[in-house]
Order: C-alpha cells, then sequence, then structure tokens
C-alpha cells in the first residue's frame, strides 16, 4: 500500500474569469475537478491514506473532502499552510507535526492535473525500480498539448503559404523527450530528502529535490500517453467542453 499527497491549495488565479473559487472545487457538470483527479487513485483501491494540502479558503475544500470521506469510505488527513510554503515546505511541515511518515511511500499530484494512469502498475513498477538504487519515479507523458497555433508552410517564389495549421494541438514529443504530468511517486528513501527542507523560504520539490535525486541517478520515469492539465481558462473551458462522461472515458475509470 502506498499514501497519497495531494496539494489542493490552489487559488484558481489564472481562471478568474469564469471562475473565481478555490481550484480543486472548479465544477465540471455537477462534480468538482478534485473529484476527477481522485477518481483513478480511488479505482486502485492501494491507496491507503490521503493527505490533502490546503491554504486557500482552506474550509471550503476541507468541508468537500469530508463529503468524500463517508462517501468512498477512505481515510484522509490534512495539512493547511500558515502561508505559503510551497509543495517541499508544507511537506516538511507535514513532517514536523508527525501527519508525513518519511518510512512510508507517497504518491505526489494536484487536483488540476487529470491523468488516465494505472495506480497498480505504478505500484508494481516501483518494486524493481526500487530494487534497482531509484528512490524517486516521475509519471511523465508522451504526448504534450502545444500552447500556440501550428503551421506548416512552403515558399514558393518570394511568398510563404500556409498549407497547414492547427490551433493548440497535441503533438508527440521527439525520442526519449517526456513532459511532467506533476505526479510524482516519492519512496522512502526520497521522503527523507524532505527533512532537510526550510521553512523560511518558498520551495517545490522540482526546485531543488528532483535535481539533487536526479544528479545521483536517483529517478525513474512511468510514461503515460498523455494528460490534461487545467491551468489557464483556456483549459478549464476545453474540459468543460469534454464534460463528465468523456473526461471518465480519457481517465479509463
Amino acid at each position: 500500500m502506498i499514501k497519497s499527497i495531494i496539494h489542493a491549495g490552489g487559488e484558481s488565479t489564472r481562471l478568474r474569469e469564469i471562475f473565481n473559487g478555490p481550484k480543486p472545487l472548479a465544477p465540471i457538470e455537477d462534480y468538482p475537478l478534485l473529484w476527477f483527479h481522485l477518481q483513478p487513485l480511488l479505482k486502485s483501491k492501494i491507496i491507503s491514506e490521503y493527505i490533502f494540502t490546503l491554504r486557500h479558503k482552506s474550509k471550503l475544500v476541507q468541508e468537500y473532502i469530508e463529503k468524500l470521506k463517508n462517501k468512498f469510505n477512505i481515510s484522509t488527513s490534512f495539512i493547511i499552510e500558515p502561508r505559503p510554503l510551497g509543495r517541499a515546505g508544507v511537506i516538511k511541515l507535514g513532517i514536523e507535526n508527525g501527519i508525513i511518515d518519511v518510512e512510508a511511500s507517497y504518491l505526489m499530484s494536484h487536483p488540476d492535473d487529470l491523468i488516465p494512469i494505472n495506480i497498480k502498475e505504478l505500484y508494481d513498477y516501483a518494486f524493481d525500480v526500487e530494487r534497482k538504487g531509484k528512490s524517486l519515479i516521475m509519471v511523465m507523458a508522451k504526448h504534450a498539448p502545444n500552447p500556440f497555433g501550428i503551421g506548416i508552410t512552403r515558399k514558393i517564389g518570394d511568398v510563404i503559404e500556409l498549407k497547414y495549421f492547427k490551433e493548440k494541438p497535441e503533438l508527440p514529443l521527439i525520442d526519449n523527450h517526456y513532459t511532467n504530468t506533476g505526479m510524482m511517486l516519492f519512496l522512502p528513501e526520497a521522503m527523507k530528502e524532505f527533512k532537510n527542507v526550510s521553512l523560511d523560504k518558498f520551495t517545490h520539490p522540482e526546485h531543488e529535490i528532483v535535481p539533487r535525486l536526479v544528479r545521483q541517478n536517483k529517478v525513474a520515469v512511468f510514461l503515460v500517453d498523455r494528460w490534461i492539465s487545467v491551468n489557464y481558462a483556456s483549459d478549464y473551458k476545453n474540459v468543460l467542453n469534454l464534460g463528465k462522461n468523456k473526461l471518465l472515458e480519457f481517465l479509463k475509470v
């Protein structure tokens, strides 16, 4: 069994033109982003505890999670930031408060990343990579949405002619290049790195812990084909257009 840490303190700053509440609760039909994010994790039945880090409008998010707890019969805990600490800092706070045990493995993720992942396969993969000296698994995707329109052209004399255009296409990356989905599985050896994080500065694992483990050849990768990241108002509009059923189909649940 593994535990889950879900960073659910987002403010939805970049969604303000269409949604002004806590980002995990941004609705898609009758369900919020957090509900969709949780579906592959709940389906796996191998997450023993869900720990939520909260800050922005934490009471609203906590109230919703309490409803989920009763519905899905899951164990939950909360770490509430007294001030912005970053994702690494809030984990250090959880360690100091006895909520997070560095001897356990933790799957870390964010409600605004919708990832069609088989958690059981990731869990089985972790046994293999740990035996080979790895302590962190980054979940990465083979395809990435491009934030710009892409055109294919040809030159005819002095004129450059547009032959093909697609707005913000999803593109395959070149060989051995993948994109971070925001989900990572920290094994116990990597969890101990958070004990050295300072609470005097704002920091994320990607700023100092991940680069250090990469230099030590401690990081493995688990690949998914694609994922949906809801960062901007345009991303949110896209998932609203997809709707519940198509999103659940995408998530393979």
